[in-house]
């Protein structure tokens, strides 16, 4: 009793729903972290210990990078049954705010854990669904007028340790554990958007013009029971979440989208290596890459371990519609695609040359480069076909018989884009550095790497308006098509009408890289 005689002054049980709990006689050694959005937003750190969960209030959360030091204050013990809690403690309640249950797991720690804990020095390693191998916990000397301990959380060097330029796991693997939730999903449910306002799509689809989207009416409020929660057999919770602001266009809606268009997307995508955008809280909120699986990831994305040189690499594909729907579940809003099919990941059988418009450069110029490397092509015995990105420029894809391996691909289209350069340097670059792109086009060769990935057909882009990259025929190219023109609310129009796929052909394309011929150096001058 003695042990939660602090949790318990600080609550009043009739009001919250945390619970009252209490001091257990068994040993054991979970850990859970806790991500909490009280008065500020911080992770709540928890190692079981003498029958009570020890806890720290971590303000940045944990970082994986070696050595990095956070700075963890200590707190009241908390009841084991704390380490299960989620949900909403209540305004004017002690620590009032919204509770994630994060990550959970075992932790073991190096020595006697009680006595390196009065001591004030933690070694351990963890065993969670996102936080894994060795931390330290080190107290830090007592300040003149604070009331409680300080102490650092830092990340041990080993091999589950990140490096400064690696993602962030907070922004990698932001949602629950236990309900696959975001923390805006547990707080209070704001009132729902109904797509019932949602505007008629373009008639006009071989040249829509959404530069400016249109915002649409407001939609009135609905409870969700007015939604359907199932797509294509895959369950959605809370479909009528906005991810496009601008449009207001929900989960829901982007589901229903690519299950529409099933049948023009998958061939592009089913058994490819993924890397995924994802946006928990929308296209206008914090978006992050996610190339590797995560917790509570539904079991229609699959997970490969692959060769990867003299090593081992994970990767992420889907297999159907199913699989779609579940990467919209989990908030991604944008699909990139290696150049390469899952039975044969070393040797490409798709290319990719990305013409990136710098500031200054017209849309009929970007067109006129698409046109002017098909040429340099077709002179090399090559059909190609192109789309638009939903973004700023255009994608040129040659389809092959994966037979060249990454190496030979790269070099190839380096060479291309290098000769494209040097015969007009005015209106060409190879270069990614931005001021020397100004009033030229960034052809940019490096997608024909392996890992390297390109915005997927027919998929959306975490853009203004919901644009989505669209595979047109070279014929459709004019200043009438914006590389942003098809969207969401349009392209489903637009491939109704369409009397054949433009890229029907490429299936049938039989081809491989042309033999390089090899340069004879000049003997160096002495």
């Amino acid at each position: 009793m003695a042990k939660l005689a602090a949790y318990r002054a600080k609550r009043d049980f009739t009001k919250t729903s945390e619970p009252a709990g209490k001091a257990s006689r068994r040993r054991g050694a979970s850990f859970v972290v806790q991500k909490h959005d009280a008065s500020r937003l911080h992770y709540d750190f928890r190692l079981e210990l003498d029958g009570v969960l020890k806890s720290w209030a971590v303000a940045k959360g944990p970082s994986l990078v070696a050595g990095e030091k956070r700075l963890a204050v200590h707190v009241e013990d908390h009841p084991l049954d704390y380490g299960d809690f989620e949900g909403t403690i209540p305004e004017g309640q002690y620590g009032g705010g919204t509770v994630l249950l994060w990550d959970r797991g075992t932790w073991e720690p190096e020595g006697d854990p009680q006595e390196g804990y009065d001591e004030g020095r933690l070694t351990f390693r963890l065993e969670g669904e996102k936080l894994h191998g060795a931390w330290h916990l080190v107290r830090m000397a007592k300040r003149p007028r604070e009331r409680q301990d300080s102490w650092l959380l830092i990340k041990a060097d080993d091999a589950d340790a990140r490096g400064e330029d690696d993602p962030d796991i907070l922004d990698e693997a932001p949602l629950s554990v236990k309900s696959g939730r975001a923390l805006e999903e547990i707080a209070p449910s704001r009132p729902a958007r109904s797509s019932a306002a949602r505007k008629a799509p373009a008639k006009t689809t071989t040249s829509p013009k959404p530069d400016k989207p249109t915002k649409r009416a407001a939609p009135k409020s609905k409870g969700l029971d007015d939604f359907p929660t199932d797509v294509a057999g895959v369950s959605l919770t809370h479909p009528e979440r906005v991810l496009w602001e601008d449009q207001g266009l929900t989960k829901q809606e982007l589901a229903a989208f690519y299950a529409g268009i099933a049948d023009w997307l998958l061939p592009h995508l089913v058994d490819r290596p993924l890397t995924l955008i994802r946006c928990p809280g929308g296209a206008e909120k914090k978006c992050f890459v996610q190339r590797h699986s995560w917790a509570g990831m539904s079991s229609f994305i699959h997970a490969d371990t692959v060769k990867d040189g003299s090593g081992k690499q994970e990767i992420l594909t889907v297999r159907d519609i199913r699989g779609v729907v579940a990467l919209v579940q989990a908030g991604v809003l944008e699909m990139h695609v290696w150049g390469a099919i899952l039975a044969d990941l070393e040797r490409p059988d798709r290319l990719i040359f990305d013409f990136d418009p710098g500031e200054g450069v017209d849309w009929p110029a970007v067109i006129d480069g698409a046109r002017a490397v098909r040429e340099r092509l077709k002179a090399l015995g090559l059909e190609s076909f192109v789309k638009t990105t939903g973004g700023k420029g255009l994608h040129v894809v040659v389809p092959l018989r994966p037979k060249a391996p990454w190496k030979d691909a790269l070099a190839f289209t380096r060479e291309v884009a290098e000769a494209m350069a040097a015969d007009e340097p005015d209106r060409y670059t190879t270069t990614s550095v931005k001021h020397e792109r100004e009033g030229r086009i960034f052809i940019d060769y490096l997608r024909n790497n392996r890992e390297a990935s390109a915005v997927a057909p027919y998929s959306t882009r975490s853009r203004p308006g919901a644009p989505v990259a669209t595979p047109v025929a070279w014929e459709e190219l004019g200043p009438g098509l914006k590389p942003n023109g098809f969207t969401v609310e349009n392209l489903s129009e637009r491939l109704k009408a369409l009397k054949r796929d433009p890229w029907a052909d490429m299936s049938k394309v039989d081809q491989v890289l042309p033999e390089r011929a090899r340069s004879k150096r000049a003997p160096r001058k002495k």
